[in-house]
């Protein structure tokens, strides 16, 4: 994935996650959803560079971008709770990436012929 790419996928997940709670009759302020959207644009990004993802550096994550930005917020509680959920998911979901990377890799590694050096 490229940046574009990846601030897609981010503003997509925010957005995602404020239609569904305002499904639930709860409510996510612009500010919170664009909180969530910088999480896992974040995170998106380090392991793009290379990072290796684990629930420590989520939640470090987390806790910079809460630290910078949770007075812009009247929805405290439910940005919290969205991003405790897609911290906790998020290393889960790098390591089954990888899985498949690997996989594909494998098979394509097998169906190419013999290179002499």
């Amino acid at each position: 994935m490229d940046k574009k790419e990846i601030a897609e996928l981010a503003a997509w997940t925010a957005k995602s996650i404020k239609d569904t709670l305002a499904y639930d009759g709860r409510q996510l302020d612009d500010a919170g959803e664009d909180i969530i959207r910088e999480y896992v644009q974040t995170d998106l990004l380090n392991w793009q560079r290379g990072a290796k993802i684990t629930l420590e550096s989520s939640s470090l994550t987390v806790q910079k971008i809460l630290e910078r930005r949770r007075h812009e917020t009247n929805t405290l509680n439910e940005v919290c709770s969205a991003l405790m959920i897609l911290c906790s998911k998020f290393p889960d979901f790098v390591a089954s990436n990888m899985r498949a990377r690997e996989a594909e890799a494998e098979i394509i590694a097998d169906t190419l012929p013999a290179v002499k050096v």
